[in-house]
């Protein structure tokens, strides 16, 4: 019975994995790569940053009131440094797009669209 149910578990995890998800969707923002690891960097200065967690290139716009948008792009293990340390930095001055490379948000990343930036309500459209 054990084993039925294992079994039965495999299968349906391979099912699901067969079926496009919002993992898969490249128009989808991919927070995930960088989410974990936003933060005071110690191996680059402190400076404010991330670290591209994923197996792909992403591109990261971010974003600060009064100062606009930086993009760059991001290669696999590689960490995005935005140049700010804690005596430039105020938390909560800042939010961020991240797409895969290629692709970019289907909004401006502006001061005009903070709350589609802040909220991730945004798709990731090619270029």
């Amino acid at each position: 019975m054990r084993g039925r149910i294992l079994g039965a578990m495999a299968l349906a995890g391979l099912a699901l994995g067969a079926v496009p998800g919002h993992a898969a969707d490249k128009s989808a923002p991919v927070l995930a790569c960088t989410h974990k690891s936003w933060g005071f960097l110690t191996f680059n200065g402190y400076r404010f940053g991330t670290v591209n967690s994923c197996p792909y290139a992403v591109t990261v716009w971010f974003l600060r009131h009064g100062h606009g948008a930086v993009e760059r792009a991001v290669p696999p293990g590689q960490y995005f440094d935005t140049g700010l340390d804690t005596k430039d930095f105020s938390d909560g001055d800042w939010s961020a797009a991240i797409c895969r490379a290629g692709r970019a948000p289907d909004v401006p990343v502006d001061e005009s669209h903070w709350n589609e930036v802040l909220n991730d309500q945004y798709r990731c459209v090619p270029r």
